[in-house]
């Protein structure tokens, strides 16, 4: 059985991680640095800046967060075989009664920040809802596979989000027919990894599995042929015009996995957003050199081999970068640009949509 290649070792001139781990930030500099670009001395634009920057849009603050370290979920004889230790930030709402419902939150190709999975992990607390934000990069001594992709794989970060699974049903504070997976961009990916079957018999999870899959902005391109998922609810909450990760092959990814007898399988797609609407962004910023592979479509068959679906041709399962450096992957995709209203939206529709399944 092969699984993604071994690429998980910084490159010279790769972004390597602060000793801070990235749950610690209080802001995110780049987005900031963006806006603040992006402004241009217009008045609106740089009090939306200024919001931004200060963390004014986030959510009130959880009453209590816990620093927690435990293991990734370690898969012989694949890329994941080495043991890693994990830091995790546990919110908890205030007044909690226990047990309580929980989320694991899985980060996107950027890393933890605060305007995004921190402010996802506030408002499900804020709701009664734990959340469990895992840092796969700091983890690693990474900060970011933006801009190279094989830094941080899907399989590593799948593998922690099992992690995290097995050391909330673990805590009696939480329920563990209650735990679900939430993530933007790689960490949608991961969200939706996590509830196909082949993918738990690859990470030998059979004994665990989430309740719910929250995947926001996806890729939907390069997937397993498989669609068999274990049945529970998935919620897909996709950007019209986002350029990295395409509304439509979501779309047609969550009908294939309806027809594969998931009948829980909502779609919400957001007019007007742009991938990581999060970002409270003046107006979408484009990132020239992040990698981009949404003219990539790629069969992951259940024994892990790889077909490319233009031409049936199998794809060298150690040369997938450079195969699709060569035939498919560009540079440069647009992020950001979201709107108060629209965060506001997003974040309330989480939290019915895990409402309505039993959290």
């Amino acid at each position: 059985m092969w699984l993604p290649p071994r690429r998980g070792q910084p490159q010279q001139g790769a972004a390597i991680a602060q000793p801070q781990s990235a749950l610690d930030a209080t802001g995110d500099g780049d987005l900031c640095n963006s806006a603040w670009r992006n402004s241009r001395w217009n008045l609106a634009a740089a009090v939306l800046a200024i919001l931004l920057c200060s963390g004014a849009w986030s959510h009130a603050r959880a009453a209590t967060i816990e620093d927690v370290r435990f293991p990734t979920n370690v898969v012989p004889n694949t890329p994941n075989d080495q043991p890693v230790e994990l830091s995790a930030r546990l919110y908890l709402p205030d007044k909690p009664e226990f047990p309580l419902p929980a989320v694991v939150i899985t980060p996107s190709s950027g890393g933890i920040k605060p305007f995004r999975e921190l402010h996802y992990a506030e408002a499900l607390a804020g709701a009664g809802i734990a959340a469990l934000v895992v840092d796969s990069f700091a983890s690693r001594g990474i900060v970011s596979s933006v801009h190279d992709q094989r830094l941080l794989t899907r399989w590593q970060s799948g593998n922690d989000a099992i992690a995290g699974l097995r050391w909330l049903s673990r805590d009696e504070r939480f329920k563990p027919d209650r735990i679900a997976v939430l993530g933007v961009s790689k960490g949608g990916i991961v969200a939706l990894d996590t509830a196909l079957e082949v993918r738990r018999r690859w990470m030998r999870a059979a004994s665990v599995r989430f309740a719910a899959h929250v995947a926001l902005s996806p890729g939907c391109r390069w997937v397993n042929r498989s669609t068999v998922t274990t049945g529970a609810p998935i919620l897909l909450m996709l950007a019209e015009l986002d350029d990295m990760a395409p509304a439509q092959d979501c779309v047609t990814r969550a009908q294939h996995l309806r027809d594969a007898g998931n009948a829980n399988v909502e779609v919400k797609i957001y007019q007007g957003a742009h991938h990581a609407w999060e970002a409270l962004t003046p107006k979408p910023h484009f990132d020239p050199w992040a990698e981009n592979y949404s003219r990539c479509q790629v069969w992951i068959e259940d024994d892990g081999a790889l077909t490319a679906v233009g031409d049936g041709a199998s794809i060298p399962r150690r040369q997938w970068y450079e195969w699709a450096k060569r035939t498919c992957a560009k540079l440069g995709a647009h992020c950001c640009g979201g709107t108060p209203e629209l965060k506001q939206q997003s974040t309330r529709e989480i939290i019915a949509f895990l409402r309505k399944h039993g959290f």
